[in-house]
């Protein structure tokens, strides 16, 4: 049976006698980060992996038993270990962790879908332009390389988000090929199974999978909306531009997203009073954008925490303040619809709160 690499460190610390406390603290972390490893509950660091193997006695090769392939959990691991590089570290250190596990790993498919997605998530936290174009490509060039995958799901989720990064680029045309090939699937199993689990006595299981059939129809749905406030904005059509974010926001409020979502709602509402010159309206809510970006912390996004959710394994990363920071920089202070109240004291004000 192949060992984890987490039970290779624990094999190899305790045939040299070496202590949980004393291995942790010659790697510069804490032991309930080696017992987490060791219990395969997290991965390391790639960059830690050869002061672990210096520190064992080995090779790095040894270290990873020679695996090529990484399991599902294997990349899960990783994903996370990238994204709370992004949320807690440098950007460049962070793009630099994502390459070093696609270096060491260069077979694995589902490896690359997942950086590529993660990659998208965080584009937007480019120093400049020029990176983010850089950051664009590689996320793009790894999600046509896991779109070969056998995996018909993975498959299918990176043509998906290959249209999203194509429509980033502005090649409409390569979006819509992609979108194209994607199946247009009319029958949900998801009724059928939550029914056949409860009938036999697996409530949990029926419950996650009604749980999670709810959660990406609202997700989707909140999408949906914002694509069509998007276009009502673009029209002038005001009314219907309020209606739909209005909305949106009902759905977030009823559904207890607040954490996740609520920010991006309240940009909303500033955009359609930026574009009508609504001084007073429009602060309202970018105020009201730094008070969410203030205040919301990773109990508020914790679906472990929300009686609707609860069962739903979230992926996507919990996003720092610096991401929301920037989120509001490229919204609202680059934008030049707000040109007409970043003049006034209490504009400067919510700035120097959130920058």
């Amino acid at each position: 049976m192949k060992l984890s690499i987490g039970s290779t460190i624990e094999k190899l610390r305790q045939n040299k006698g070496i202590s949980i406390n004393q291995f942790a603290h010659a790697l510069g972390v804490t032991p309930d980060v080696v017992e987490r490893w060791e219990s395969n509950s997290s991965y390391p660091d790639i960059t830690l992996l050869s002061p672990i193997a210096r520190l064992l006695g080995t090779t790095l090769d040894a270290l990873l038993m020679f695996e090529t392939e990484l399991t599902p959990d294997d990349v899960t691991n990783i994903y996370k270990v990238c994204a709370e590089k992004f949320e807690t570290g440098d950007y460049e250190d962070a793009l630099l962790v994502c390459d070093n596990y696609l270096n060491a790993y260069p077979n694995s498919l589902f490896l690359k879908f997942r950086m590529g997605s993660l990659l998208q998530e965080y584009i937007q936290m480019a120093k400049d332009e020029d990176q983010a174009n850089e950051v664009l490509d590689k996320s793009i060039s790894l999600l046509e390389q896991s779109a070969v995958i056998d995996d018909l799901e993975v498959k299918q989720a990176s043509l998906y988000v290959l249209s999203s990064l194509y429509t980033m680029r502005e090649e409409y045309d390569k979006a819509i090929e992609v979108l194209n090939t994607l199946p247009k699937v009319n029958v949900n199993t998801d009724f059928m199974l939550s029914t056949i689990y409860s009938i036999t006595g697996d409530s949990k299981r029926a419950k996650t999978i009604e749980q999670e059939s709810l959660f990406n129809n609202i997700n989707n749905s909140i999408i949906s909306l914002a694509s069509l406030w998007g276009t009502a904005l673009k029209e002038r059509d005001f009314e219907l531009a309020m209606e739909l974010a209005t909305i949106q926001r009902k759905l977030i409020i009823d559904f207890k997203l607040e954490g996740y979502l609520m920010g991006n709602n309240f940009l909303m509402f500033a955009d359609i009073y930026a574009v009508r010159n609504d001084v007073n309206r429009t602060l309202d809510y970018i105020e009201k954008y730094a008070n969410w970006a203030l205040s919301t912390d990773t109990s508020a996004v914790d679906l472990g925490n929300n009686k609707f959710f609860n069962l739903v394994e979230n992926l996507t990363p919990t996003m720092s303040f610096d991401y929301q920071k920037q989120t509001f920089i490229n919204s609202v202070v680059k934008n030049s619809d707000y040109d007409f109240v970043k003049y006034s004291d209490r504009y400067k004000k919510i700035i120097g709160r959130l920058i």
